[in-house]
């Protein structure tokens, strides 16, 4: 097995967490980052990382994803401890919920400074260290409400478009240099960002994703070479895939916005 150096974002809790643990139990590096430290530091007392904090195969930090400075602080505690970074898991996101004018505007600009800003600038940092090794890629979270935007949830929807429309480019722009960039699309899972979320999607559809279905993917897209990867974008859970595949064979877009509507609104 070849040992990869990975950077995991938003890795307190949650997907992000969830990948971390599978990922340290087959004795990858990682360095685990985020915001609440408290928290980060009180997740990695978890057995999965008995082993690899004995084996000095991990390193934590604190990371805003929207402070330049930042990124440039974690990649190189990365490269200092490991001598590279084989992979980037854009986690790290937040969701606001709500009609758009009945919802506080500081909270939703927030959101787009994370989901969005905070995922360029990962791309662009982390990228522009990568040299194109076989297994050297990006992979961004995005989501199942990007393939049609969502009611009571549209920024946070429009956030995942860009992700989903920034890995489609990137995806094509840093080809030549032989590295990957993909995205994960799953439908609601069932995280602390949505504990107690009422939106109409979820009361139709549930909340079936655990972080360990989206972390087992995650952890099978990071530790594959790129020449296995034949897909942009890989989506998560069976309603999530029909979605998808409804939006590509649709005749038109009011066929999967009826759809859309029905499910949530």
């Amino acid at each position: 097995m070849t040992t990869l150096s990975i950077l995991i974002t938003g890795a307190s809790r949650g997907i992000g967490l969830a990948t971390a643990k599978k990922l340290a139990t087959k004795g990858h590096n990682l360095g685990l980052f985020d915001i609440d430290m408290a928290k980060l530091e009180s997740s990695l007392n978890d057995k999965a990382f008995k082993k690899a904090i004995e084996s000095n195969s991990i390193i934590q930090g604190n990371l805003d994803v929207t402070r330049s400075e930042d990124w440039d602080s974690a990649i190189d505690l990365m490269t200092e401890k490991f001598g590279r970074i084989d992979v980037l898991i854009n986690n790290a996101g937040i969701l606001v919920t709500g009609i758009l004018p009945d919802t506080d505007l500081d909270a939703q600009l927030k959101l787009i400074d994370i989901n969005c800003k905070g995922v360029l600038i990962g791309c662009h940092k982390v990228g522009s260290r990568m040299t194109g090794q076989k297994f050297e890629k990006i992979i961004n979270l995005s989501s199942a409400s990007a393939i049609y935007g969502q009611p009571e949830i549209a920024p946070y929807s429009a956030s995942k478009f860009f992700v989903r429309g920034l890995t489609e480019a990137l995806n094509i722009e840093f080809e030549p240099k032989g590295i990957k960039v993909i995205d994960v699309m799953p439908l609601w899972v069932k995280t602390d960002m949505t504990k107690g979320v009422h939106v109409t999607s979820i009361d139709r559809l549930g909340l079936n994703l655990t972080p360990e279905d989206v972390g087992k993917l995650l952890c099978k897209l990071a530790t594959s070479p790129n020449t296995k990867l034949t897909k942009t974008h890989y989506s998560v859970g069976i309603p999530a895939k029909i979605f998808s595949t409804l939006a590509q064979v649709a005749p038109s877009a009011g066929l999967v916005r009826w759809v859309n509507k029905m499910v949530g609104a």
